[in-house]
């Protein structure tokens, strides 16, 4: 393995001795390569037979660059018996070669879920149950409602397992059958986690009973942005408590945003406490300042985010140079090509207005997203929560990216565009989560440090949404980042056309 491709805090996290180990990865820090290359350390220095690793990740796009990873550092080597899988997937594998609950356990997709309740309660009120026995069970519970009971007595009578069941179910057999564990544990010497922060309960319970002295978890706290979607759950303290002593050892570079975005985005997430420590400095230039502009309406943002655009790739239109809103010489700034870009927002009903805006000007854009529920959360399924980012590839076309700030988690983009950063949008204000603050905070965070060049943040004074006209101040996390990191540029007031009767000077 060559050594020259890891930086000092890259080499101290692959190199570190077998245990429990957190690795503290914040943005841009390279955790995928510490950990690709931790896995190929285990298999070339230490001997270590590809079948007794288990590396876990987030999402299926994520094993398979993995897998590519580990292959490229280990040409020749054999290894068809690595498990590199999502959770769900290792479960599931797990059960099947078990034949727990039954022989060939079959995933019932998320689509589906709704069909078992007909007849049990009113379609309106599925959703809500739904939610109500997905709790539940990473929670790690069987579901209490009656309703709930016979939605899992239908799944089990066809033999099926929802999601979350696929740990439940691990779980039971492993106290059921210790000699099932056991024989597991011995099978897997070395248990690895990425993506570390968005760890379930029951994911983290089926994870930590495989788990033996060698327990290597990669993960940042700050970019926890997935509390919406479950029973919050705080996998950094629960690792600690398990495994008291434990070493963290942070990846400190951030190869990926230049310096002015890098410590803008620090300032906003200093008001967050600290998990772990942040030790995060950038290793790119300073770049030019974060850019913020105010507009009179939502519409207005759209127009005035394409006009921006335009200047970006090389042209603009009239309207664009006459305000100013172009690129301009001597600024540093340079030409950027379509899929350098992508408007990020924090609810997929904002996209439409920017689709509108790019195909008023002839540009090509690819839109990612599913529907948005009022409470501002993502209609989205456990299959695409594991793989949330695996809905959102880079285009292979040359086109704008738009997409929401969850999805964009993962990837990284010469310029991004934060849209709608109102209080009341980013943040998003939910009734009952006393933690919203803190995770929309986090979302901001995570969405300021996709940006590698450039990063804009726009707010508007007007805004429809989900059938309402708002009128939102500016989002509170603009506030936080000091003077001296951005610049304010406000966006033209339209013209009154003069009045037909002359004028009397």
């Amino acid at each position: 393995m060559n050594g020259a491709e890891l930086d000092a805090s890259q080499r101290a996290a692959v190199l570190a001795e077998e245990g429990p180990v957190i690795v503290a990865a914040g943005p841009g820090t390279g955790k995928t390569r510490v950990f690709s290359h931790r896995v190929a350390r285990l298999i070339r220095d230490r001997g270590a037979h590809p079948g007794e690793i288990l590396a876990l990740t987030f999402t299926r796009s994520a094993a398979a660059e993995m897998r590519g990873r580990v292959k490229a550092l280990l040409p020749g080597a054999r290894l068809d018996a690595l498990w590199v899988e999502t959770c769900h997937a290792a479960a599931l594998r797990i059960l099947r070669e078990e034949a727990y609950p039954f022989p060939e356990p079959a995933v019932l997709g998320e689509a589906e879920r709704a069909s078992l309740l007909e007849g049990v309660v009113p379609a309106r009120e599925a959703e809500a149950l739904l939610d109500e026995i997905r709790a539940a069970k990473q929670r790690l519970e069987p579901p209490e409602s009656a309703p709930g009971r016979l939605y899992q007595e239908r799944l089990n009578s066809r033999r099926l397992l929802d999601f979350d069941d696929l740990f439940l179910c691990a779980l039971r057999l492993f106290e059921e059958r210790p000699e099932v564990l056991k024989r597991w544990r011995d099978r897997f010497r070395h248990v690895l986690m990425d993506e570390f922060q968005d760890t379930t309960l029951a994911q983290y319970r089926f994870a930590s009973r495989l788990a033996g002295r060698d327990f290597f978890v990669v993960g940042d706290p700050d970019q926890s942005i997935y509390g919406f979607a479950g029973v919050p759950f705080d996998p950094f303290a629960a690792f600690a408590e398990d495994h008291p002593g434990c070493r963290v050892l942070p990846l400190t570079e951030n190869y990926r945003s230049q310096a002015v975005i890098l410590d803008a985005a620090r300032q906003v997430i200093a008001r967050n406490r600290a998990r772990l420590p942040r030790q995060l400095r950038a290793s790119l230039a300073r770049g030019l300042p974060v850019e913020i502009s105010g507009h009179q309406s939502d519409r207005q943002e759209a127009e005035m985010t394409v006009r921006r655009i335009e200047g970006l790739l090389g042209g603009a239109s009239r309207f664009s140079v006459d305000t100013g809103w172009a690129a301009r010489p001597g600024e540093g700034e340079r030409i950027y090509s379509l899929a350098d870009i992508a408007i990020l927002y924090r609810l997929n009903a904002q996209a439409r207005l920017f689709e509108k805006a790019l195909e008023r000007a002839g540009l090509p854009y690819t839109t990612f997203g599913k529907k948005t529920r009022k409470d501002g959360r993502e209609v989205a399924a456990v299959e695409d929560l594991e793989d949330f980012r695996d809905g959102a590839p880079r285009p292979a076309g040359e086109s704008v990216t738009l997409m929401t700030a969850h999805r964009a988690k993962g990837l990284e983009f010469a310029v991004v565009f934060l849209a709608g950063c109102e209080d009341g949008v980013l943040p998003y204000r939910r009734d009952g989560h006393p933690g919203a603050v803190e995770d929309e905070r986090r979302l901001f965070y995570v969405a300021m440090t996709r940006a590698q060049d450039r990063l804009f943040l726009s707010y508007a004074r007007q805004r429809f949404l989900f059938g309402k006209s708002l009128s939102l101040p500016p989002s509170p996390f603009i506030s936080d980042i000091e003077s001296e990191l951005r610049r304010l540029q406000q966006a033209p007031r339209r013209k009154r056309p003069r009045g037909r009767q002359p004028e009397l000077f």
